[in-house]
């Protein structure tokens, strides 16, 4: 399943999703609460997976907007972003990597206070 889910949304190396964060990319981690603690990429959006397809709309409603998602391994993140093509958002992909290797980029990180 996650293999589909990868096929259909794509993936990006960390540096690409650096890139992408860079020139004003949508990031969303689907990581739950008690992850995100540890902190997220600064300007993330914060949407948990199961409450995805019920929130995205909190985020965005343009459908063509380059959405990457993120979770801690990868996984759910693909899933994600296969479920937002599913839904419309052509511009979702997600990233291979998970929020430690992504933080190993030097993308800016922060925590909640």
């Amino acid at each position: 399943m996650v293999r589909r889910a990868k096929g259909l949304a794509g993936t990006l190396s960390p540096e690409e999703v650096a890139k992408l964060h860079r020139e004003g990319a949508i990031l969303i981690d689907v990581r739950e609460p008690t992850e995100t603690a540890s902190g997220q990429i600064r300007g993330a959006h914060a949407v948990p997976r199961g409450t995805l397809e019920f929130s995205i709309g909190d985020v965005t409603d343009d459908h063509d907007a380059r959405l990457v998602t993120y979770c801690s391994a990868g996984s759910r993140a693909a899933l994600a972003a296969a479920t937002l093509k599913q839904m419309g958002y052509a511009g979702a992909i997600a990233s291979e990597a998970g929020f430690e290797e992504l933080r190993k980029t030097g993308l800016p990180i922060e925590h909640d206070d």
